[in-house]
């Protein structure tokens, strides 16, 4: 999977203001080599007699080559002995900040960030990678404010606007997220992840077709763009090009193997054109590689229940139910299957229990007035229609069932 946080370190201490080390292999090995080079490296390096800032120095190294190798306890403690030497060192900081947040310790990563800004005021890229933190923290108007601020210290940082574009597009202000990532392009044409943020902000429009354009855009400025084949597919499911779909996600699934969602939504489009067994190996692999993700149990459950297996399909949504607390969907769904069943009691509480959890969807109302009209109970079912209509004039099959009992909207 492509991560879309570009990691700002002002690493400028790293080759001023530091005495040298020794030129040999191991000083070589410990700053430029591979990270399995640099930790046997620097730890030479470190039974030797080093003056403070070197010492710092060789302790920062081993650190990034520890969290490059996913050992974050082990880089943190390194970055911690560093610091000790050199307290205010912002590039230090931000690194066990980032380590920080690796093990979701947000607190001790926010804390870090906050520090490295206190020690460089005139920073734009300390402020730019707390914000990035705090989008992942989806603390979106605290991101702003940073990314606001760090605008305002250098109107010609690209990931500053490219982060306050994303923190408008998770708060769905498209128009504004489209603003910030035109002024992150205009800094950067090449920027490719800005011009992924553009097109999701256009789906999230439904304008698919220039969500196209600009994915076209961002593959060929880099052809192992995987999450921009997988967005592709899904604009491409959405204008009816289903064969160009598929071929997106397998490009992206070839790219990177273990992709959960580019795996279920290329199933999710396999069952919509009833190729059941090309669905169904793909909703068996993105459950064996994501075990909680609800969404994946949805659609083989829906997808069992599509194929008239009622007993699997409840058991599928069961446990998307388990995996999803607190989500309507999965009881909408398995109270559609039991309907199919006959199990209209069972029914009738999951129908209620979705519309405890979201009384604003239209379909959920949908669902228990059928439940309703099959048990004889009219007026109850004609109610849920009603109210389906009135959160969704286009409701066309509440409609339908409406007319069909007789029943004016």
């Amino acid at each position: 999977m492509i991560t879309f946080l570009r990691l700002l370190l002002a690493a400028a201490w790293l080759a001023a203001a530091v005495p040298a080390l020794a030129a040999d292999d191991v000083d070589r090995d410990c700053s430029t080599g591979t990270a399995d080079q640099r930790v046997p490296a620097c730890s030479t390096l470190l039974e030797r007699t080093l003056s403070k800032p070197t010492r710092a120095l060789v302790l920062y190294r081993r650190g990034t080559a520890y969290a490059d190798r996913g050992d974050d306890a082990k880089a943190i403690s390194d970055f911690t002995a560093s610091l000790a030497l050199q307290p205010r060192d912002t590039t230090t900081l931000t690194a066990r900040a980032g380590s920080y947040g690796r093990l979701g310790k947000a607190d001790a990563s926010l804390a870090d960030y906050g520090a490295a800004i206190d020690a460089d005021r005139k920073s734009a890229l300390a402020r730019i990678n707390r914000g990035f933190a705090l989008l992942s923290l989806e603390r979106y108007g605290a991101a702003i404010r940073d990314f606001d601020d760090a605008i305002a210290l250098n109107p010609r940082q690209a990931e500053a606007y490219k982060g306050r574009g994303d923190a408008h597009r998770a708060q769905d202000d498209q128009l504004a997220a489209l603003d910030d990532y035109a002024a992150a392009i205009r800094i950067d044409k090449t920027y490719r992840n800005a011009i992924y943020g553009r097109a999701r902000s256009f789906i999230s429009m439904r304008d698919y077709g220039r969500a196209i354009a600009e994915l076209d855009r961002a593959v060929d400025l880099d052809p192992q763009f995987d999450s921009a084949y997988f967005s592709r597919g899904y604009a491409r499911w959405q204008l009816g090009d289903t064969e160009g779909a598929v071929d997106d996600y397998t490009k992206a699934l070839s790219l990177s193997a273990e992709f959960p969602a580019a795996r279920l939504e290329r199933g999710q489009l396999y069952a919509s054109l009833h190729r059941y067994d090309e669905a169904m190996a793909d909703f068996d692999e993105a459950i064996r590689e994501k075990p909680s993700d609800a969404d994946a149990y949805v659609s083989r459950g829906t997808t069992w229940r599509a194929l008239g297996d009622y007993q699997r399909s409840a058991e599928d949504l069961t446990k998307a139910i388990d995996r999803a607390k607190g989500l309507a969907t999965p009881y909408d769904e398995r109270a559609q299957t039991y309907l199919l069943d006959d199990r209209t009691d069972e029914a009738l509480s999951d129908a209620n229990a979705a519309i405890a959890i979201r009384s604003d969807v239209a379909d959920f109302y949908t669902t228990r007035g059928r439940i309703h009209e099959a048990r004889g109970e009219r007026d109850l079912a004609i109610a849920d229609y009603r109210k389906a209509v009135t959160l969704d004039s286009g409701q066309k099959e509440a409609r339908a069932a409406l007319s069909s009992i007789g029943a004016k909207p």
